[in-house]
């Protein structure tokens, strides 16, 4: 049987994300001309086909009305720096969601808050009847705030990316199952002869860490292994607007208390792709090398950040395009329900990236 080639397929071919691949073949002036043409070529020779949305008209006929017709829609990001919203896993996310728009004859609105005392003055809660949100992940600080344009949004049908931010109890959420990619990581490693392992992470309450750190330290346990927490804040801490674990200062602490532990871990599980950057620096300035002496997972497979690492990272990719995707049908959902129902929190399974960052014992 003939395997069906799709996105993805091209993506791999022309070795970059799946979001640059679809903005790529919608000719986005943001990809390079080179970017473009090495994606159209790879996709012809795949002979890939997109597959054609339905026109809003042809959704409608045999499945009832379109609840998203015409509807006022806005992704918003709150407390997060720019450099965060950027990074190729949320930029993906928002591939996904535009994608999915443009099939109910929609187009993506998006507003960035990184400050919640300066709201926009174009942004009116009144004007709208959907919302999709992300915001910081990292305790209780986006709850806490006390931002007049976060209850508004209280008011309407909401749908989180990446997951609700703690304290903040109303709305859909969309993301991965981040404590499978935690069980996955420890029977990886455990599978790989690892008996002694760690798990490291900058951000002590980020939400998406803490399901990672509860799969893998109770799939750890189950499978016998010796695991240790490194979990601290960097000095200084973290304050809105959120910024990524990227840089080698973040984690340079965590890894020097790894590398003195006795027995020292043979393998890390990382947080996440950022934070696992900032481990492969902070070991090759040590002059360990990665795959050999301590081996790293990770999660997000966040490709433009670890393109560049040798040897190539072992990572879990979470599909932020499907996540996307999913947040919209979700949004259309609600809107089509009009009765209040119990807030709906949906994970994508995550697929596996083999790299070669993880060595057997």
């Amino acid at each position: 049987m003939k395997e069906t080639v799709t996105i993805r397929t091209v993506a791999e071919a022309a070795n970059c994300a799946v979001s640059t691949v679809s903005r790529a073949l919608r000719d986005d002036p943001a990809i390079s001309e080179a970017s473009k043409q090495r994606i159209r070529e790879a996709a012809e020779a795949l002979n890939y086909r997109r597959l054609r949305r339905p026109s809003v008209k042809e959704a409608n006929n045999g499945h009832g009305t379109n609840a998203l017709s015409g509807k006022r829609l806005v992704v918003v990001t709150m407390g997060l720096d720019r450099s965060l919203t950027s990074l190729p896993v949320v930029n993906a996310t928002l591939c996904g969601v535009e994608d999915a728009l443009s099939g109910f004859g929609l187009r993506l609105q998006m507003t960035h808050v990184p400050d919640l005392d300066e709201i926009p003055d174009h942004l009116d809660s009144n004007e709208l009847d959907g919302v999709f949100l992300i915001g910081p992940l990292q305790g209780r600080m986006l709850a806490d705030s006390n931002c007049r344009l976060l209850r508004e949004f209280r008011e309407l049908p909401t749908v989180w990316l990446h997951g609700r931010p703690d304290g903040c109890d109303w709305g859909d959420s969309v993301g991965a199952d981040d404590v499978l990619i935690g069980k996955m990581a420890a029977d990886f490693l455990a599978d790989h002869g690892h008996q002694c392992v760690a798990f490291v992470s900058p951000k002590p309450s980020q939400l998406l860490m803490l399901n990672r750190e509860t799969g893998f330290l109770a799939q750890a346990h189950r499978r016998g292994l010796h695991v240790q927490r490194f979990v601290e804040p960097p000095t200084g801490g973290w304050t809105m607007p959120i910024k990524p674990p990227l840089t080698i200062e973040t984690v340079q602490h965590l890894v020097e208390a790894v590398l003195a532990t006795d027995p020292r871990p043979t393998a890390v599980f990382a947080a996440c792709d950022g934070v696992a950057t900032g481990v492969y620096g902070a070991l090759t300035a040590r002059g360990i090398q990665v795959g050999r002496e301590m081996s790293i997972i990770a999660g997000n497979n966040d490709w433009a950040l670890i393109s560049g690492l040798h040897p190539s990272l072992t990572t879990f990719d979470i599909q932020a395009h499907e996540i996307g995707q999913l947040a919209v049908r979700q949004m259309e959902s609600l809107l089509r329900t009009k009765e209040q129902l119990p807030n709906a929190c949906l994970s994508i399974e995550p697929r596996f990236v083999r790299g070669d960052s993880v060595g057997h014992r």
